[in-house]
């Protein structure tokens, strides 16, 4: 091969090279959003926490007032309850979420909330979902009053519940804002109510957000955990986002779905 042939043979390679290595690079913006893919494919695939199955519950079964805090079944169960509704739109949306999952809950329904929408009070019934007495008012500093407002309180939630469902039972009573009182627990427990709190809070009401909610709940799971969610008293969007995502985590992870033991 003459030295003039071969001069055009290694300038075709070199053309050949940068037309190849142009191609792999493509344009400044091109690059950007390969990475921006990459980047979100690596959010998209992000694993959820592990969902402990041996912890130990931070919490006693039953406390020196008699409120239940843990489901009180055997093996890797946890009850989901939701706390100051019903509330016309987020009640149904977590509804629908229980019932495609084929999970049972635990709902403390307020007063004025029962009373102005028993429809939803009948739907939850009709799921076979559980009910529980969570006060008129929502008065967290109950257990320092009267006598007489507690009977209110909680006679009056009662009503309101049962004017829906009058052949329903409500086999629960939750203080507002966790306040137990061994005198409110007194008078929770002549109308049939087992005081009811809960191990496990992933402050839904603060609404930070569905992924802290889910996190923190997946995180903080132990066996016999009852969970305190809500589907009132404010925007609770990020409760319903999180749920979903929440039941598959720790179905697959082997937990059972129950109500707490009476």
């Amino acid at each position: 091969m003459s030295s003039r042939v071969r001069s055009a043979v290694i300038v075709l390679l070199a053309a050949v090279a940068v037309i190849v290595g142009a191609a792999h690079r493509g344009t400044p913006e091109a690059a950007q959003a390969g990475e921006a893919a990459a980047t979100d494919v690596k959010a998209g695939a992000r694993l959820l926490p592990g969902v402990p199955t041996s912890a130990t519950a931070p919490v006693p079964e039953v406390n020196s007032a008699g409120t239940r805090s843990l489901t009180g079944r055997e093996g890797n169960t946890v009850a989901l309850t939701f706390d100051d509704g019903p509330h016309p739109d987020y009640t149904p949306a977590v509804l629908d979420i229980l019932r495609e999952y084929d999970v049972v809950a635990t709902f403390c329904l307020v007063g004025p909330n029962a009373k102005q929408w028993p429809d939803l009070v009948r739907d939850i019934v009709a799921d076979g979902h559980v009910l529980c007495n969570h006060t008129v008012n929502h008065d967290v500093h109950l257990p320092g009053r009267d006598r007489g407002r507690i009977d209110d309180e909680l006679g009056g939630a009662l009503d309101a519940i049962l004017a829906a469902v009058p052949e329903a039972t409500v086999p629960f009573y939750r203080a507002p804002g966790g306040n137990f009182a061994e005198n409110v627990n007194d008078v929770a427990r002549s109308l049939g109510h087992t005081p009811l709190g809960w191990s496990i809070d992933p402050g839904d009401w603060k609404q930070p957000g569905a992924s802290r909610i889910r996190d923190d709940v997946i995180t903080s799971m132990h066996p016999g955990a009852v969970v305190l969610f809500h589907d009132g008293g404010g925007d609770r969007s990020g409760t319903v986002a999180a749920l979903p995502a929440i039941i598959e985590a720790l179905r697959d992870a082997g937990y059972e779905f129950v109500v707490p033991a009476a």
